[in-house]
């Protein structure tokens, strides 16, 4: 613990009204909590909290008072420095982690009853020690992108894909609460429609959308969606950010690497879903990434033989997308870089968890 004196801005406490009850021979004392660091700002403009890359920062402020050391003047000393307006504020940034996550049984359904006392986190492979919250949401908004592969090597399917990406603008976009935008992939990548509440307009992008190469740039698709489409925000609302990929889940040609997607998705707080439309007998190279891509980031990997599954695959997907828990505890280590994130739920071992694998921990 320390003490510091501080020289206020020009204020209440430069009044002429003031000096006559502060003498300009009074010893001035600041009195200051125990940090570790700590900045000083204005105290006309004080920071809010902040999130980025899944680290929120909750802001501690101390007002900075001036008062005369005199012990003998006592509660007369208090009720000065109370009527003077503090002239800097000591700003204390604690980072803390979001995640949000689903719960299933071993038959696919949700599980919706757990408490903090039922999961243990673990970050880098030690155990958080302290959760500062810990909630369940069962209708949360959505803010969605729409990624349909329109490459040569899904040419077969690619019909059942766009009937695919219509029953879900149709049955699980909520225009009175959720945004989607849509956008096509092949060697390049084009926004057919900026993000909307509206789904007359993202039907009409889809009804446009044509064949845009031979080459398949999956990865570049999912890593310059999630850096562009979905900004990091300070924007305290609840939302989940969610990528549907409509995609065999090949690529040919990007110049990320699948780890470079993953690290994307999860440093800007987005879950990925993915819908491979082919016989669910029939093995598909493509599926372990798109599987990949799903469970590392928090979503799901479905596939589809034919469009009489979707109803039921985006009666589950919606589901899961929109009942969540959401939990937020301090970082075990403040260290620059990828941290590890896995969580159990204490006894019972047959529950699956979809949450992502990891976060980025920026240096201030």
């Amino acid at each position: 613990m320390f003490w510091r004196v501080l020289k206020p801005s020009r204020g209440l406490a430069d009044e002429p009204s003031v000096h006559t009850k502060l003498p300009a021979s009074t010893p001035l004392i600041l009195l200051a909590a125990t940090t570790i660091a700590f900045s000083v700002f204005p105290a006309q403009a004080r920071p809010a909290s902040s999130a980025t890359n899944g680290i929120e920062t909750e802001t501690k402020e101390l007002a900075a008072a001036e008062f005369p050391a005199d012990a003998s003047s006592g509660a007369q000393s208090w009720a000065i420095a109370s009527a003077i307006r503090p002239g800097y504020t000591i700003r204390h940034t604690v980072p803390e982690v979001r995640l949000q996550f689903s719960v299933a049984d071993e038959n696919g359904r949700l599980v919706t009853d757990l408490s903090d006392r039922d999961i243990r986190i673990f970050d880098d492979h030690s155990a958080v020690h302290r959760i500062r919250h810990f909630s369940r949401a069962d209708d949360l908004p959505l803010q969605v992108g729409l990624l349909l592969d329109v490459s040569d090597s899904v040419q077969k399917s690619l019909a059942r894909e766009k009937l695919a990406t219509q029953f879900f603008v149709g049955h699980v976009l909520r225009p009175q609460n959720d945004r989607a935008f849509l956008l096509a992939f092949s060697r390049d990548a084009r926004l057919w429609q900026p993000s909307t509440s509206d789904p007359v307009a993202l039907r009409q992008a889809l009804g446009r959308i044509h064949q845009l190469g031979y080459a398949t740039n999956l990865y570049d698709a999912v890593f310059y969606s999630c850096l562009n489409q979905f900004p990091l925000s300070d924007d305290d609302a609840v939302v989940q950010r969610i990528l549907v990929l409509f995609s065999d889940g090949e690529d040919t040609g990007s110049l990320h690497a699948l780890a470079d997607a993953i690290a994307q998705a999860q440093r800007h707080e987005v879950q990925i879903y993915a819908l491979s439309v082919h016989s669910g007998r029939k093995y598909s190279p493509g599926d372990e990434i798109l599987r990949r891509l799903a469970e590392e980031t928090g979503g799901q990997l479905y596939v589809a033989s034919g469009q009489k599954e979707f109803a039921s695959i985006f009666a589950s997907m919606e589901q899961q997308m929109r009942a969540q828990y959401s939990v937020s505890f301090p970082p075990e280590r403040e260290t620059p870089g990828f941290h590890d994130l896995h969580i159990e739920i204490t006894g019972n071992h047959k529950l699956r968890i979809h949450a992502r694998q990891g976060y980025y921990f920026d240096a201030p």
